[in-house]
């Protein structure tokens, strides 16, 4: 087991990459945090961990209010004893021209997918610096490498999380905390069906997707999960401040058709 006995939170586990991560963790010997804000689902999750022989907990929070992170956190502390493993995963977007983005709407983004990675690390850190290290995860994006129309709210947030990666791998690197992000393409997740949902031909837009990646198709919330493990687990204990681009080929492809949206 490649995480026997660590210690992980996944945040944004209810669903899609976060809960895959969850479950594949707690199958690697983790005793796994499933933290967001829909208790239902949450707990959902910790039963289908616990009915495999995993060891879980539900930590209702919302990553976009300081509390409720120093809290999960403690919980967390309070329940296993330490953290050795943080995945970044609680994530929103918004499609949406620049020019037509409310100021709130701008704030939820980055409250979320760039103040909420802020304050989970700001108050996981000084624990792993106490009991000599730790992995710290960000589910960043493709979209942090390469534009798509109508994201610049999330662009933005997932080029500043990328940036926060490699800075905080220098701050910590003499701590032994490795830090570290991961940039999706499309995945076939909830969230993203919520969006598929909105459009006019939702399969049609999909099929668009897919197609947008080199590999043809859009990604699995379990291959993303893999990669988590990857990063969380010793394997790579001399990979640190990297970027792992795990997006089916979507960055390498030059658009053929400028304004194209899904």
């Amino acid at each position: 087991m490649r995480l026997k006995d660590n210690v992980a939170i996944v945040t944004g586990s209810t669903s899609g990459i976060g809960e895959a991560t969850a479950v594949l963790f707690a199958r690697e010997g983790a005793k796994v945090v499933v933290v967001g804000r829909r208790r239902k689902e949450g707990e959902r999750v910790v039963k289908e961990i616990r009915d495999e022989g995993g060891k879980a907990i539900f930590v209702l929070t919302d990553v976009s209010n300081e509390d409720e992170v120093k809290r999960m956190v403690q919980t967390t502390v309070e329940n296993y004893g330490r953290a050795d493993v943080l995945f970044n995963n609680a994530g929103t977007m918004l499609s949406k021209k620049l020019h037509e983005t409310t100021n709130e709407e701008w704030d939820r983004v980055m409250n979320v997918d760039l103040k909420g990675v802020f304050w989970c690390s700001k108050y996981v850190v000084p624990h792993m610096k106490r009991q000599g290290g730790g992995s710290i995860i960000m589910c960043s994006s493709a979209n942090a490498i390469v534009a798509e129309p109508d994201l610049g709210a999330y662009c933005a947030a997932k080029s500043a999380v990328n940036g926060m990666t490699r800075s905080m791998a220098l701050d910590y690197g003499p701590d032994r905390i490795r830090v570290n992000a991961i940039c999706p393409g499309y995945i076939d997740t909830p969230l993203g069906d919520d969006y598929f949902n909105s459009l006019p031909d939702p399969e049609a837009a999909k099929r668009k997707a897919g197609a947008l990646h080199a590999l043809g198709r859009m990604g699995t919330a379990m291959e993303i999960a893999y990669c988590a493990l990857f990063l969380a687990s010793d394997e790579s204990s001399f990979v640190t401040g990297e970027c792992l681009v795990a997006d089916g080929g979507l960055s390498v492809i030059v658009n053929p058709a400028p304004g194209f949206q899904a």
